[in-house]
């Protein structure tokens, strides 16, 4: 946005959107339910130059406390797909994953590293916060476990530096190699690619 964080904190949207795209703004404004599913769109916004700059923008509504989070996207090119089929994908993992946890049943189901990353997904997806806390709780994970995960995610380069008293999120090499399994998930057919010399590196 080109523009400091004081300048947008505390900023009515209407002052940086597009006057083309407010009437867009306001439709899908009012088109939104709490806690629902993100809200895709694509708006122009208002640099300070006055120039316009497309984004396609994902958001959602939190109603305790009331907020409305947005996350954007300036391009879609460095993704093989869009942010709205990656997060169906997270969504239809997380799914199958909780099915077979509970056909399976708790005590056999092992597979809550993979739940792990598919949740930490879901939240930056939808522009939520989340903890150690909350991934255990929501993984059906002993707290001790999930820091275990965590820990050994970030010695894998896949999750930012460990705090407990900080929220749970990935590095760009982890959100690259997390939204590959979920493309694979949507084209099966399509060849693994070996990670790049990047990728591998923390």
């Amino acid at each position: 946005m080109q523009r400091t964080e004081d300048e947008l904190v505390g900023a009515s949207y209407r002052s940086i959107t597009d006057p083309r795209d407010l009437d867009k703004s306001a439709r899908m404004l009012s088109s939104l339910v709490a806690k629902a599913a993100p809200v895709r769109l694509q708006k122009r916004y208002i640099l300070p130059s006055g120039e316009s700059v497309a984004a396609n923008v994902l958001v959602t509504w939190f109603c305790d406390p009331d907020r409305l989070v947005s996350t954007l996207y300036w391009s879609d090119t460095n993704r093989e797909l869009p942010p709205a089929k990656l997060w169906a994908a997270a969504l239809h993992a997380r799914h199958v994953n909780e099915v077979r946890r509970v056909q399976i049943g708790s005590a056999m189901y092992v597979d809550g590293s993979n739940r792990l990353l598919i949740e930490v997904y879901l939240a930056e997806a939808e522009g939520r916060s989340v903890s150690d806390c909350q991934l255990s709780s929501t993984c059906h994970m002993a707290i001790s476990t999930t820091q275990r995960w965590i820990k050994a995610f970030q010695k894998s380069g896949i999750i930012c530096e460990y705090d407990p008293s900080r929220d749970v999120s990935f590095t760009q090499v982890g959100i690259k190699k997390i939204e590959k399994i979920f493309c694979a998930m949507i084209h099966p057919s399509a060849e693994p690619s070996r990670p790049s010399r990047s990728d591998d590196m923390a």
